[in-house]
């Protein structure tokens, strides 16, 4: 994670839904829909994401496929 770049970004409040992901995410974590929803109790991973990369910040994803099934993976 680049300290220059993350310097610049808005940071959500800690109770959001923003808030609570990006601390995941900063901690090293890689979110899921189904790991965001049985964690945090977020649904909308990726309209949250939309809104941190909208922030500054340098969230990255790809899709991997497990058990035949395809699916977003979010980390910063």
């Amino acid at each position: 994670m680049n300290q220059l770049a993350i310097s610049f970004c808005r940071v959500p409040s800690e109770d959001s839904q923003c808030g609570v992901l990006l601390r995941a995410m900063k901690r090293g974590e890689r979110l899921t829909v189904a790991s965001a929803l049985s964690q945090y109790g977020c649904y909308a991973i990726s309209q949250r994401v939309g809104e941190l990369k909208k922030m500054g910040w340098p969230v990255q994803s790809q899709m991997v496929e497990r058990n035949g099934k395809r699916f977003a993976e979010y980390w910063l």
